[in-house]
């Protein structure tokens, strides 16, 4: 009985909220987001890159070991 009456009440209060707060919330996560993708491939791009070669060569090296 308690949780059906929860129910109820959760789903008249999502129902009441209004949708411009979050029209404005998704668009601040899309721009926090787009910001920081920018801050990633500006400040981790060559890291990112390096690390990535040296797994490649750990996989290739894994592959050779692995047919011996």
């Amino acid at each position: 009985m308690v949780s059906t009456s929860l129910f109820i009440s959760l789903i008249t209060n999502i129902s009441d909220l209004p949708t411009r707060e979050n029209r404005i919330v998704e668009q601040d996560l899309i721009i926090n987001s787009q910001q920081f993708r920018i801050h990633l491939s500006r400040h981790f791009f060559i890291p990112f890159q390096l690390i990535s070669i040296i797994l490649l060569v750990a996989l290739i090296g894994a592959i050779v070991v692995a047919q011996q």
